[in-house]
């Protein structure tokens, strides 16, 4: 049975809320330089803000006000947080936001909808509102008068950017992807394999000069390039089949690296690193024999987690070439 994400969305504590908000929004790269979670008291009608350039607040911003509620936002509510950012920002608090989001996991009413669908006339009512519906909710115990600063900054906003998101919008972006898993195990499915080059990249160059050092160590022959060892009835198919693996497990930190938090792909990796460590820093015979054994004990890890669910031996295997491909210096160099 396929999980329902936008049913678990609507269990979420309001602070949880924000919490998954603000990842959604890390994952917006395209559309934000950066974001910020306020917290508690003191936020001024902000829960979640996306920023549009490095100038944060001080530039083009974007509002995202999260309303945890057992039912759809109503019309009441709705005034009171849009009358807190144009009081802010009538003060000098900040600058109008470019646009403002309700992030309500019910919806919103069928009153507030129709105001978001006709911008203008949600601006008028507003205006009209303004002394019976939002004056004495924004400060407790005070009345804030609709003075001419504040009206003028209502008139400034543009009501064409009001939206607003349930939880089904919202676990529908695909920007979401990486929040589902992170907050709710959500399966980001399987990677796709690899494509291995006809010609040597040079994102594969380190480890593959140390495996034709190998080659000529264990002889008979000279390998000047990766074509004399491709070439090879020896180690040809052997050169072939360590592309293979690595260009899988490319593909495979491509794929988690857009569908995963950045730890998961981060802790998959020290798990493979732990796990063949020891077998590769035991004596052998020779270096190839040293990568033999270590592809050989790399494919029987078991990884934790959905990527090591997920992680095939090549995939595993192509992860210790990585780690090779460092350099002399890196964590498991095959030439030593």
């Amino acid at each position: 049975m396929r999980t329902n994400y936008a049913l678990l969305v609507r269990a979420l504590p309001p602070d949880s809320l924000e919490e998954f908000v603000s990842d959604w929004l890390e994952q917006r790269v395209k559309d934000y330089h950066s974001h910020e979670l306020w917290r508690g008291t003191g936020d001024m009608g902000r829960d979640v803000t996306g920023y549009i350039t490095d100038q944060r607040m001080e530039g083009p911003w974007d509002n995202f006000q999260c309303k945890q509620l057992s039912s759809s936002l109503k019309e009441a509510s709705a005034f009171v947080e849009l009358g807190k950012i144009f009081m802010h920002a009538s003060n000098g608090e900040f600058s109008l936001p470019r646009s403002y989001y309700f992030v309500a996991p019910y919806g919103v009413a069928r009153a507030v909808q129709s105001y978001i669908a006709h911008p203008e006339r949600f601006r008028k009512a507003f205006l009209e509102h303004w002394d019976t519906k939002i004056s004495k909710k924004l400060v407790s115990r005070q009345t804030i008068v609709l003075t001419p600063l504040i009206e003028n900054t209502i008139k400034a906003f543009d009501f064409t950017q009001i939206h607003w998101l349930d939880s089904t919008k919202l676990v529908d972006d695909t920007a979401c992807k990486v929040a589902l898993v992170k907050w709710f195990g959500n399966d980001p499915g399987k990677s796709p394999r690899g494509v291995v080059p006809s010609q040597i990249q040079g994102v594969e160059s380190e480890y593959i000069s140390q495996l034709l050092d190998l080659y000529e160590q264990r002889g008979p022959g000279k390998f000047p390039d990766a074509a004399a060892a491709l070439a090879s009835a020896e180690f040809g198919t052997h050169l072939r089949d360590q592309r293979t693996r690595f260009f899988d497990a490319a593909a495979f930190d491509r794929f988690y690296r857009d569908s995963t938090p950045t730890e998961y792909l981060a802790d998959f990796k020290d798990e493979i690193y732990h796990g063949v460590v020891e077998t590769h820093r035991e004596k052998h015979a020779d270096g190839l024999d040293r990568a033999s054994k270590v592809m050989k004990q790399a494919a029987v890890l078991q990884p934790s987690g959905v990527l090591g669910k997920h992680a095939g031996p090549q995939v595993k295997q192509g992860t210790c070439h990585q780690f090779a491909n460092e350099g002399i210096k890196g964590r498991l160099p095959w030439k030593r």
